[in-house]
């Protein structure tokens, strides 16, 4: 980068332009130091608070059978939850996690997703009888931890929760609580564990422009039809920065620098199959065989062919744009994006040989042959 686009990005970076929260949205460059300064924030607070540190695993780990990929830190929790034995006052952790949502209409040009598949997830999980304290705590991370004015979060409760009303109102205001604006479910939560459901409230912060919230973690209680089991609090830290620093999407903690894309609908798809792709592959996953993990791996990857001929981008780009990517992301010692890509060339000469495709193949197949990237 050149002396004069450096300065300018900087200046960018610290203007606060409108954004009530006085932050502007960071370069693509700095977006991990960010997500890893909010993760050390979170560790720092519950750490000084006497909760213990839970290990993460890996999101194909399988240790909770409910789920192909861990969505949520509460597949780790679990085990505690089963055997009643949450500690006082309890524990933390970060988690990489994935849900596949976007999976099923990566080829549909018409979708342009919200989220992105792959997330890192902070969370806590306090003991049974602390619902007052751990709201407490929950509360006072955004207010003190990060520096956000009690004006900007917003409570979304449900009035037939009686304990959690009472948690929420010892802290904050009737006007800082939304009641009973959502459905139901809004307000419950199923985490695959039979006898175990949950009953949250919604922390949201104010929109950057000052105008309307938007959700950005919660407040669980965990319990079977006997008694409470535990107290989960679960924060998005893509969620959470999007408001602070005016970011577009959530993808941008994770950015792929470089992509180029016909329109914002692919660009994001693509981003999203490249980072899922590697984030499966440096796990050790391929996407062969019938297993429902590399089967939905499979889905990401082969859109990566589709994606590359919309975006008109030969291979020696796509694999320079991911080895680059997951040098950032994960600081591997040696990289796969050669290997996925290698994948993506195989999985195109076959395409490109055979008649009998489905209708997915098809679409990438008429895309791969009206584009120019057939020969590189």
């Amino acid at each position: 980068m050149a002396e004069n686009e450096q300065e300018i990005t900087e200046s960018q970076e610290n203007f606060s332009g409108d954004n009530i929260y006085g932050r502007h949205r960071f370069t693509p460059e700095r977006a991990k130091e960010h997500v890893e300064g909010l993760i050390n924030d979170f560790q720092e607070y519950y750490s000084s608070r006497g909760y213990r540190e839970e290990p993460s695993v890996k999101i194909s780990s399988g240790i909770d059978p409910t789920v192909r990929f861990i969505g949520s830190h509460i597949s780790v929790f679990k085990p505690y939850l089963a055997q009643d034995t949450v500690p006082n006052p309890g524990l933390y952790m970060r988690q990489n996690c994935l849900r596949t949502r976007n999976a099923g209409r990566l080829l549909d040009d018409e979708f342009s997703p919200a989220w992105g598949s792959f997330f890192t997830s902070i969370g806590a999980l306090s003991a049974p009888d602390r619902l007052d304290a751990a709201t407490a705590e929950s509360l006072s991370f955004f207010e003190n931890q990060l520096g956000i004015d009690r004006q900007h979060i917003l409570l979304r409760i449900n009035s037939q929760d009686q304990d959690l009303m009472e948690a929420v109102r010892r802290y904050y205001p009737e006007d800082q609580l939304e009641v009973d604006s959502r459905p139901p479910q809004y307000y419950q939560h199923d985490i695959g564990m039979e006898g175990i459901s949950g009953r949250n409230f919604n922390i949201a912060l104010r929109n950057p422009s000052g105008e309307g919230f938007s959700d950005v973690g919660n407040v669980i209680v965990l319990e079977s039809p006997q008694k409470p089991l535990g107290i989960e609090i679960a924060l998005g830290t893509s969620t959470i920065l999007k408001q602070l620093y005016s970011l577009e999407h959530v993808q941008d903690c994770a950015p792929v620098i470089g992509l180029r894309a016909p329109n914002e609908a692919i660009r994001r798809k693509f981003e999203d199959a490249i980072t899922t792709s590697t984030v499966l592959y440096e796990e050790g996953l391929r996407p062969l065989g019938n297993n429902n993990r590399n089967r939905i791996l499979k889905q990401y990857v082969r859109a990566l062919s589709y994606f590359r001929a919309k975006s008109d981008m030969r291979f020696a780009e796509l694999t320079q744009i991911m080895t680059e990517f997951e040098q950032r992301q994960f600081e591997p010692s040696e990289t796969t994006a050669p290997i996925i890509a290698e994948f993506v060339q195989a999985y195109e000469r076959d395409l490109l040989s055979r008649e009998d495709l489905t209708e997915d193949e098809q679409k990438i197949k008429a895309a791969l042959e009206s584009s120019g990237v057939l020969n590189g």
